[in-house]
C-alpha cells in the first residue's frame, strides 16, 4: 500500500512538471515573436508611445524571459525608443516644455542603459544617441554660447566602448569640424540623419 502511495505521487509529480515544461515552452516560444513586432512598431513613422516588447507568460515570475536572458536586450530597446520619441529636427519644437520633458525622460533611460548593460556595442549605441540629444539640448538652450562639451563626452564615450560605432566617429568628427552645434546647417543635417539611422537599425541581433 505504501508503495503504491509513493508510486501515484511520483506520478502526479510528473504529470506537473510535464504541465510547468510544456507551458514554459510555450511561453519560451512567444517571445521571438512578441520582439519582431514590437520593432515593427517601434520603426513605423507614427512613433507609437505605446509600443511595448513583452509577453504575458503564463508562468508566474517569468521565468521565459529570465531564461532567454532578454533583460538588457529590451531595456536597450526601450530607450532607444524613448530617445525616438523624444528626437526632432524642428528646432522651435524641440525648445517646447512638453519636447524638453521627452528628452529627459529619454536621456535617463539612455544613461541607465551605458551604466548597466553588459554588451559594450548596446552601450555605446545608447552613448551616441545621448550625446545628438544632448546636442539638441545645447541647440535650443537661451544661452548665447552652445556648450558642447557634453555631446563631444558622450561620442568619445560611445567610441570608447565600441571602436567599430562609426555613427559616434563621424558625429565627434563634425562636432571637431564645427565651433557650434548651429554654425553649419549641413553638418546639423548630417547629425539629423545619423540620428534618425541609428535609432531605427538594429545590429547582430542585438539593439532597435
Amino acid at each position: 500500500m505504501k508503495r503504491t502511495t509513493i508510486l501515484l505521487v511520483a506520478s502526479g509529480a510528473c504529470a506537473v512538471l510535464a504541465v510547468v515544461l510544456a507551458l514554459f515552452a510555450r511561453d519560451v516560444g512567444r517571445w521571438p515573436q512578441a520582439i519582431r513586432s514590437g520593432d515593427v512598431a517601434a520603426a513605423g513613422p507614427a512613433r507609437p508611445a505605446g509600443v511595448s516588447w513583452t509577453v504575458d507568460e503564463t508562468l508566474p515570475f517569468s521565468p521565459a524571459r529570465q531564461a532567454l536572458g532578454v533583460g538588457d536586450d529590451l531595456a536597450f530597446r526601450r530607450a532607444a525608443l524613448r530617445f525616438r520619441l523624444a528626437y526632432t529636427r524642428d528646432l522651435q519644437l524641440a525648445r517646447t516644455s512638453g519636447a524638453g520633458q521627452a528628452r529627459i525622460r529619454a536621456e535617463t533611460a539612455l544613461a541607465r542603459e551605458i551604466r548597466g548593460d553588459s554588451d559594450r556595442r548596446r552601450a555605446s549605441a545608447a552613448s551616441n544617441l545621448l550625446g545628438i540629444l544632448a546636442l539638441v539640448d545645447a541647440a535650443t538652450a537661451p544661452a548665447g554660447n552652445v556648450p558642447i562639451d557634453r555631446s563631444v563626452f558622450e561620442f568619445q564615450d560611445a567610441v570608447r566602448l565600441d571602436p567599430a560605432n562609426e555613427q559616434a566617429k563621424t558625429n565627434l568628427e563634425l562636432l571637431y569640424q564645427q565651433s557650434t552645434y548651429k554654425s553649419s546647417v549641413r553638418g546639423r543635417e548630417r547629425l539629423q540623419r545619423s540620428a534618425h539611422a541609428g535609432a531605427s537599425s538594429s545590429a547582430g541581433g542585438h539593439g532597435y
